[in-house]
């Protein structure tokens, strides 16, 4: 079977480099936080076990193999499709992509999540370009962007036990203030972060409290938003994403 791969170029699936041997896949020390998948599978590509076209195994033998459940693996390789490290193809499955220079973001994205060191360049980076985005957006958004941020964070409140729903209508949350903002770098960053951000703030959701407040900081940014109070939006996004940040850090002891 001939698969395409990000060169544009044709080449035979290898059936021996479809799946890494069980020794080479060891069972996570954290299984909750899928970050960590994100780490090991970093790890077989860096020590080759896996190379640019390879076909990753399903997520039934990754969660089987890494010894986590399936939504944890499911996590995970949404993250690493965000980043631009692996390709989905409905019906055949997830490939390792060829590095190329439209992941940009995926670079920035590398550096960050290998170390929990860098949790604070993450808020940092996050706070200085989501604050501008919701400012700009409370400027220049369209009337529909209140209505449907507010039918987003109705959505929320209905998902409270679907942790992975949640966080997905989390981020399309931050990305659709970011389109708002009308400039076509903010909202590429913003999405970028958004990416890291799928990975390691799911570790905050087993916190009392943290989808409450969620909420309600949502609810304050959304009102901002909707009274085109341009300070009113900035100060409402720089308290959650403080606040966001100090509960991750909370989460991850």
């Amino acid at each position: 079977m001939k698969t395409e791969i990000l060169t544009g170029a044709s080449q035979a699936i290898d059936p021996e480099r479809i799946f890494a041997t069980p020794r080479e896949i060891k069972p996570v020390q954290r299984a909750t936080l899928p970050q960590e998948i994100v780490k090991a599978i970093a790890d077989l590509i860096r020590r080759g076990v896996w190379k640019t076209g390879d076909l990753l195994p399903s997520e039934k033998d990754l969660a089987s193999q890494f010894g986590v459940g399936r939504s944890t693996i499911r996590e995970a390789v949404k993250s690493l499709a965000v980043m631009g490290v692996i390709e989905s193809r409905a019906g055949e499955g997830s490939f390792l992509r060829q590095p190329s220079s439209e992941t940009l973001a995926g670079a920035m994205m590398w550096g960050l999540l290998l170390s929990e060191r860098n949790l604070d360049d993450l808020l940092e980076a996050r706070i200085l370009i989501e604050v501008e985005c919701c400012s700009k957006a409370a400027e220049n958004r369209s009337d529909d962007v209140p209505p449907r941020l507010y039918r987003i964070v109705e959505d929320m409140k209905n998902h409270f036990s679907d942790y992975s729903r949640f966080m997905a209508l989390d981020n399309d949350f931050h990305v659709l203030l970011a389109r708002s903002a009308g400039n076509i770098l903010y909202s590429t960053m913003a999405e970028t972060i958004q990416g890291l951000v799928r990975i390691w703030y799911s570790a905050t959701y087993d916190m009392p409290g943290t989808m409450d407040l969620t909420i309600t900081e949502h609810l304050r940014i959304v009102d901002a938003v909707r009274d085109r109070n341009e300070h009113a939006a900035r100060e409402a996004m720089r308290a959650h994403l403080s606040r966001a940040g100090a509960r991750l850090k909370v989460a991850l002891g």
